[in-house]
């Protein structure tokens, strides 16, 4: 464990497994930490054969990012940066954040990796594998899309869930824990059982662990002014992995046939009841499907 200190972010990260094996790099999604890779899951990847690399995202965990802006403080709401952009200047961009993995490598001496990337994250590997293809093995994109504006948008409701906290952790405990968890119940998926009890210990841990200069609205910021372009994904060519639930409602199964169709060589693996969030019983056949797809197009 450790942390990289780049020229406008410090990146947090940890290692799993032995160093001379092959290494598999796991990017988060939008405001999610590092820990939500649980440790079950990076045991079974360990016991694959892989050295297992996770990290915090700038402005998210322990990792953060430098400025000197005066309006870093602002309060952003979604509703007024969606009616006037403008007013939020793009701190940085989801190309900057792929560029911190090629930085993390880069520091811990690895020419290459299998990168997996889930929602947001398997967007920043996307650009990641098209920027520096050499450096990618396999790219493997759990519940993730293209985020083609043409591509079907989740419900307003369950957005505002996500986006529209009313009661901070610090002020109100138990209210900023109950929307979390009320948010994770909707996107879950109707066929795995969702461990209430976990999931409170989860957010706990998360605010635990956080550090106090992280902004999530910048990664929100960062994400929204992203600029979709189908050449992204027509110039990958590695091998692509797309795993994806049949109940998803933040990004529906359009969002993966999408990544399916576009991207030259892809497969596409579906999980019946699956939603927005990889349930524990999943952990082994996730585990599996990245490790097998790993072998035959090793």
């Amino acid at each position: 464990m450790g942390y990289i200190d780049l020229k406008n972010a410090t990146i947090y990260y940890e290692t799993f497994g032995v160093e001379n094996k092959e290494t598999i790099v796991l990017v988060s999604g939008l405001n999610t930490q590092m820990t939500r890779w649980e440790a079950p899951f990076l045991k079974m990847l360990s016991e694959e054969g892989f050295r297992v690399i996770c990290f915090d995202n700038r402005d998210c965990g322990k990792s953060t990012f430098k400025t000197s802006d005066p309006n870093d403080t602002i309060n952003f709401s979604l509703n007024d940066f969606l009616q006037h952009p403008e007013k939020y200047p793009v701190p940085y961009s989801l190309l900057d954040m792929a560029d911190d993995i090629k930085d993390l490598l880069h520091s811990l001496a690895i020419r290459s990796a299998h990168i997996v990337g889930r929602s947001m994250g398997g967007i920043i590997a996307q650009l990641f594998a098209s920027r520096y293809p050499a450096m990618t093995q396999t790219l493997n994109l759990l519940m993730s899309s293209s985020f083609n504006p043409a591509l079907p948008k989740a419900d307003d409701a369950l957005i505002g869930k996500m986006t529209n906290s009313t009661a901070n952790f610090h002020d109100n405990k138990q209210a900023h824990i109950n929307e979390k968890v009320d948010f994770m119940k909707a996107i879950y998926g109707n066929k795995y059982n969702f461990n209430e009890e976990k999931e409170r210990w989860l957010i706990i841990e998360d605010e635990s662990r956080k550090s106090p200069f992280v902004r999530p609205f910048r990664q929100m910021i960062a994400l929204l002014s992203y600029q979709y372009d189908s050449n992204v994904l027509s110039s990958l060519h590695v091998p692509t992995l797309t795993i994806h639930g049949d109940e998803d409602p933040l990004f529906n199964m359009e969002h993966a046939v999408d990544l399916k169709n576009t991207i030259p060589y892809c497969e596409l693996i579906i999980k019946r009841g699956m939603g927005h969030a990889i349930p524990d019983s999943l952990f082994p056949s996730l585990a599996k499907d990245i490790s097998n797809f790993i072998a035959k197009t090793g």
